[in-house]
């Protein structure tokens, strides 16, 4: 039987237990300690607790171009993100993260997690929380784009409920797996999903003006009686429909599936590039296979300066340094950036809109202060259909306030 509920309900329970052992250790050591860190950290003794969220307040603006039926335009002023959670640690081995995202009036858990660490790079993780890709793996707090792409969408690595370990130094690391289904999802009365995944990154060349980051990982997984896995882009945006998709029918419709990808990112002073590739060999629940694939590349720059901040011993990227910020007199910080993405899933043959996907992105982001950023993105997708009657192009403007804490 399935019971991803279980395991949250763990690690909720040592979280809560931590914060009374917390207030035990308050009786014995009455003081208090407070610094900022985007938030308030209280420290109690040896443990930690800290606030943690994030809003971004977006406008789309989106025009439809069919090659048969009627073109539209659409737009829309909304929440994109609302998460409140909390972090900390206990002792300098145990750390936990709790946050929730609120929308459409509804409530549901993003990272839930508890971390053991057993040495410096070298840690068991169980939870609530996502394994693969490099932008994936980048928060959407410092993501360079406003979406991670169609990419993020075919190769669908978020959230789910993981049992993880990894190990690793100052400048790679290797972490592995199992995992079934996202704690949000509902139960079905049978076996969830399960999983394995691995994942590898080293960074060669890690030096004040120059980073390198290489990365592979792999995925396989089992849909048992949940969902049959989708295979589907959209159009940089959550915004709007899907064009390119296999659909849910036994031609499209994944039993079954390995994905294999690669990372690639480079940073020389105020310049970065990034790239990844990535397929996907898929067992059909009406028989047969086909297979995916997908990639993007970018390239960014400051012209004020900034450097992409990489965390070289974690294969990931953080949170920009802003040089002068508006609290301090400057102008902030000033990114420009643009994307290439494409997808292709013709192999799905007989799935009309099962075909190739193709976009170029603009991006133009200013960080004023820390925790605090402006950004607005320009997409033109190209969705090319098995059937030339089914072709649609999208035209996407947004723009996004964001803050976090």
């Amino acid at each position: 039987m399935r019971h991803p509920s279980l395991l949250a309900s763990a690690a909720l329970a040592i979280v809560l237990s931590l914060t009374t052992g917390a207030a035990l250790a308050q009786e014995a050591e009455p003081a208090t300690t407070i610094t900022w860190k985007g938030a308030p950290e209280f420290k109690w003794g040896e443990f930690t607790f800290k606030p943690r969220g994030r809003v971004f307040l977006d406008y789309v603006d989106q025009d439809v171009d069919r090659a048969t039926g009627l073109d539209f335009g659409a737009s829309e002023s909304r929440i994109r993100t609302a998460r409140i959670g909390v972090q900390g640690t206990w002792t300098d081995q145990w750390s936990y993260v709790a946050e929730a995202s609120i929308a459409n009036g509804e409530a549901n858990w993003e990272d839930l997690l508890l971390e053991y660490s057993l040495a410096e790079h070298t840690a068991i993780t169980v939870g609530n929380f996502k394994s693969l890709s490099l932008e994936n793996l980048t928060s959407s707090r410092y993501t360079t784009f406003m979406e991670r792409g169609a990419f993020n969408d075919l190769i669908d690595v978020g959230r789910v409920m993981t049992l993880a370990a990894r190990t690793g130094g100052d400048n790679w690391s290797i972490a592995g797996g199992v995992h079934g289904d996202s704690v949000n999802d509902p139960s079905t009365g049978g076996d969830e999903q399960r999983g394995a995944f691995l994942r590898a990154h080293l960074a060669p060349i890690v030096t004040d003006d120059m980073k390198l980051h290489l990365g592979v990982w792999a995925r396989d997984r089992d849909r048992n009686d949940d969902a049959a896995f989708r295979y589907r882009v959209r159009n940089n945006t959550n915004f709007g429909d899907r064009y390119t998709d296999a659909g849910s029918s036994p031609l499209g419709a994944g039993e079954s599936d390995t994905a294999v990808g690669v990372e690639a990112a480079a940073v020389w002073r105020s310049v970065s590039v990034q790239g990844e590739w990535a397929t996907i060999d898929a067992d059909l629940t009406g028989g047969g296979s086909a297979g995916a694939t997908g990639y993007y590349v970018f390239a960014s720059f400051f012209p004020t300066g900034e450097q992409r901040k990489y965390d070289a011993a974690a294969g990931e990227f953080g949170r920009v340094s802003i040089r002068n910020p508006l609290t301090k007199g400057g102008i902030g910080a000033v990114e420009l950036a643009v994307r290439y993405d494409a997808a292709d899933l013709t192999e799905f043959a007989g799935v009309a809109a099962a075909g190739e996907y193709s976009a170029v992105t603009l991006g133009a982001t200013w960080y004023p202060f820390p925790y605090v950023r402006f950004m607005a993105n320009y997409t033109d997708s190209k969705n090319e259909a098995q059937v030339a009657a089914s072709d649609v192009d999208v035209q996407t403007l947004q723009v996004r306030a964001q803050f976090d804490f």
